[in-house]
Order: structure tokens, then C-alpha cells, then sequence
């Protein structure tokens, strides 16, 4: 599946974003509704499109405030897969 097939699949998810604005948005974005929103294949799907290393860099860059724009248990599940898959 590729990054456009999968976002087409979970546009739900985008509830907020302009429908031809969709296929737009970065990984931020992307990896954040996934982890908060999507199931458990969705992640496993999402990490085969963008890798590992794509994940990290992703949460390399999430600061303070970003870190409240994740429910807790994905953060710390990102975290984990994180530092056991790409460090």
C-alpha cells in the first residue's frame, strides 16, 4: 500500500483538514492520528510506509506541547517502538 492509499483508507481520521488537503499532510500529523486514532494494524501499516527511521525523526521533533497532542499510552507505545526498532 502506498502513503496516498493508506491515507485515502484512514481520511476519517482527518476529520479537521480540508478534503483536498488530505494528501498533504506531513508525517507529523500522519503518525500522530494513527497512533491516537487508528487500530493497532493501522500503526503496523503506517510503520511499513514510512520505516523506522522516518518514525524516529517524527518523534525526535515532538516538544513539550506537542507531547499533549498525544494520549498517553500511544506516546509512550511510540516511545517504546521507538527506542527498540530504530536507535
Amino acid at each position: 500500500m502506498t502513503r496516498a492509499e493508506f491515507i485515502e483508507k484512514n481520511k476519517h481520521l482527518f476529520w479537521y483538514i480540508k478534503k483536498d488537503k488530505i494528501q498533504d499532510i506531513g508525517n507529523e500529523v500522519l503518525v500522530e492520528f494513527i497512533f491516537n486514532y487508528g487500530t493497532w494494524d493501522d500503526v503496523k501499516e503506517l510503520i511499513k510506509i514510512i520505516g523506522f527511521q522516518e518514525l524516529k525523526l517524527v518523534y525526535d521533533g515532538i516538544t513539550d506541547r506537542k507531547i499533549g497532542n498525544y494520549m498517553p499510552e500511544m506516546y509512550s507505545l511510540l516511545e517504546r517502538i521507538v527506542y527498540k526498532y530504530a536507535s
